[in-house]
């Protein structure tokens, strides 16, 4: 945990040094329109099939207003921010076709629906895709952003029934716990770095994951790739890919697995097709350490899926 603790140190101080501002430019035209503002979030978006940056901020009366701009400084758009009936906030909501393929032994190619949320309310919001994170921002200035939360993880890893090789394995079950997320931009990418501590008993490991995320936009189109590199601890290993002496047998030695890693690689591409409806597609192919790989779990080097959907935003 002394490293986990320093890599968090590192970022909270170093980062906010080299992150940029909000552009003068973008700060000018909300200081025109509500002296006084403040510019609680910027960030880019697509708007009627063109690239915008969308502004958020707070008048002088405590108004929370959202204006969008276009890539050559016009304001497009200046609405109050009144979100949704009775709780406020915003929500959006998707479903699409996951395509999964898993490295465990013997585990065909899974197609199943992939439902999705997003709830932002201020500092607080709640992810729901393949688990679920609920974050409260603490920290936030124009370049930099802290927050911690909590998170639920449902049908992580293998199930016995998935293939024979895995019958008399031990059953998965569900994961929760804290996480630390900090966040900031770097030259126009949006570096970040998430630390997970599992509370549920189950596993008792921790995660550490650094992801680079850069997005363009072309004829409507955003485009989102994403690196993330992640660090599992020896007893999150051993959770989803060792073997014990009592799961054992003569084709499926003991295997106790040490701390290891996985690289991601995923691509983002969506594109508002009328309405608030968007639609969405992401692919993701993740690679392993050797500690996971040399499981006799495990029988292949590589793991992706694909999704394809659509969301809506109320």
């Amino acid at each position: 945990m002394a490293l986990i603790l320093n890599v968090a140190l590192f970022m909270a101080v170093a980062f906010p040094v080299w992150a940029m501002d909000v552009p003068d430019a973008i700060r000018k035209l909300v200081i025109r329109e509500f002296p006084g503002a403040t510019i609680t979030e910027t960030r880019k978006d697509v708007y009627q099939g063109q690239p915008v940056t969308e502004v958020e901020f707070i008048a002088e009366d405590g108004t929370e207003y959202e204006m969008i701009v276009s890539e050559e400084g016009g304001v497009l758009r200046i609405e109050e921010e009144k979100g949704l009936p009775w709780i406020g906030g915003e929500l959006t909501l998707g479903l699409g076709v996951m395509v999964e393929r898993d490295i465990y032994k013997g585990v065909d190619t899974e197609v199943q629906p992939a439902p999705f949320l997003r709830y932002e309310n201020g500092p607080f919001e709640i992810r729901a895709y393949e688990g679920v994170d609920a974050t409260y921002t603490f920290f936030r200035t124009d370049r930099f952003s802290v927050a911690v939360g909590g998170f639920y993880e449902q049908d992580e890893g293998y199930d016995p029934d998935d293939s024979d090789y895995l019958k008399g394995m031990k059953t998965l079950d569900d994961l929760f716990g804290a996480g630390l997320y900090l966040e900031t931009e770097v030259a126009g990418v949006t570096a970040g770095l998430q630390i997970h501590q599992d509370l549920s008993g189950e596993s008792d490991g921790q995660e550490v994951e650094l992801s680079a995320v850069y997005s363009w936009f072309v004829a409507g189109f955003e485009i989102r790739p994403e690196l993330s590199l992640t660090w599992l601890s020896e007893k999150t290993v051993d959770y989803y890919y060792g073997v014990s002496a009592q799961e054992a047998r003569s084709d499926r030695p003991i295997y106790s697995p040490s701390s290891s890693f996985e690289f991601g690689l995923g691509l983002m591409i969506q594109r508002p097709i009328f309405g608030d409806f968007t639609a969405v597609g992401l692919v993701e192919i993740s690679t392993f350490g050797s500690e996971i790989k040399d499981s006799p779990l495990v029988d292949e080097d590589f793991g992706w899926d694909a999704v394809f959907g659509v969301t809506y935003a109320f």
